[in-house]
């Protein structure tokens, strides 16, 4: 799993898997892929290319232009509610790296600038697209 940087044990974060990273995913122990890209952003269905690796599968939909706070909600159960270890994912990563810096700033009390860094220890600049660090800013509030 080159493309794919481990956060935790159980963690794993990176862009949109091959049929061959969802095979070395498994052979890993991952067992449940949490994809966030929208069902239009692929030619051939997520769900399909997963379960036929043999992995649960978990889609919650970010439009970059659409966000919530709900999104970080979503993936917060997904990981409570399905067995891991988890390969969470979006086309190259950063929404991945953005709910999930986003929930560990709600539940450790993090600042933005925390957050953002945070996202940076994962390899990904939020505050490079306005539409990521704005949504930070918005949700924090700080």
């Amino acid at each position: 799993m080159a493309n794919y940087k481990q956060l935790e044990e159980n963690l794993f974060i990176g862009p949109q898997p091959t049929t061959q990273d969802l095979n070395e995913a498994k052979q890993g122990g991952v067992r449940t892929v949490i994809d966030l890209r929208m069902p239009s952003e692929t030619a051939v269905p997520n769900a399909d290319m997963v379960r036929n690796s043999g992995l649960d599968y978990v889609n919650i939909p970010v439009d970059k232009t659409a966000l919530f706070s709900g999104q970080i909600d979503a993936l917060d159960a997904a990981l409570k509610e399905n067995e891991g270890p988890y390969l969470v994912h979006c086309a190259t990563g950063t929404r991945a790296a953005m709910l999930l810096a986003l929930s560990r700033a709600k539940q450790n009390r993090w600042t933005t600038e925390r957050t953002f860094l945070e996202a940076e220890a994962m390899g990904y600049d939020l505050k490079n697209s306005p539409d990521f660090a704005d949504f930070v800013q918005k949700t924090l509030g700080k």
